[in-house]
């Protein structure tokens, strides 16, 4: 983790697609040959925590399905109620989309990328963008309108 402050202020202001990139001329994420056989692999985990900033790169951004992304911790209640639903739609979903777990205290650096600020906090990440996001406890139903419009970018 970057402790650094001026990194913190970097990470704030860059736009998440150009941060996850690896290119040294700023150019967006896109799909090659390279990434392919990662891609393939993947629709076979459904649901992942994620353990590091380089898996997020691969397991997220980069990934040909659309990602929920949970940002939650250990000591959040309402983190505790979402989660079960969550793993429930991705299992559900199986083959269409993936479930990312982040622990806020564990990945700060991601937190800051994403403006983060309150937990749970639920992005739904594809192609390297953010689609849709939702902070905080919603109903089933509003967990299911996200995921639905989440699946509608995939299915374009």
């Amino acid at each position: 983790m970057t402790h650094n402050p001026a990194m913190r202020t970097f990470l704030q202001r860059v736009p998440v697609r150009i941060l996850f990139n690896n290119s040294s001329k700023g150019q967006l994420l896109t799909a090659s040959s390279r990434t392919r056989g990662l891609r393939q692999s993947e629709s076979l985990m459904d649901v992942f925590e994620i353990q590091n900033e380089e898996e997020f790169k691969n397991k997220v951004m980069r990934n040909s399905l659309p990602v929920i992304v949970n940002f939650h911790a250990e000591w959040c209640e309402p983190c505790h109620s979402l989660k079960p639903l969550l793993e429930k739609i991705a299992k559900e979903n199986l083959g269409q989309l993936h479930l990312a777990e982040v622990m806020v205290d564990q990945h700060v650096e991601l937190l800051h990328a994403f403006e983060v600020t309150a937990v749970p906090a639920v992005l739904g990440i594809y192609r390297g963008m953010v689609i849709e996001k939702f902070v905080g406890l919603v109903s089933h139903k509003e967990v299911k309108g996200f995921v639905e419009k989440l699946l509608e970018k995939n299915n374009k």
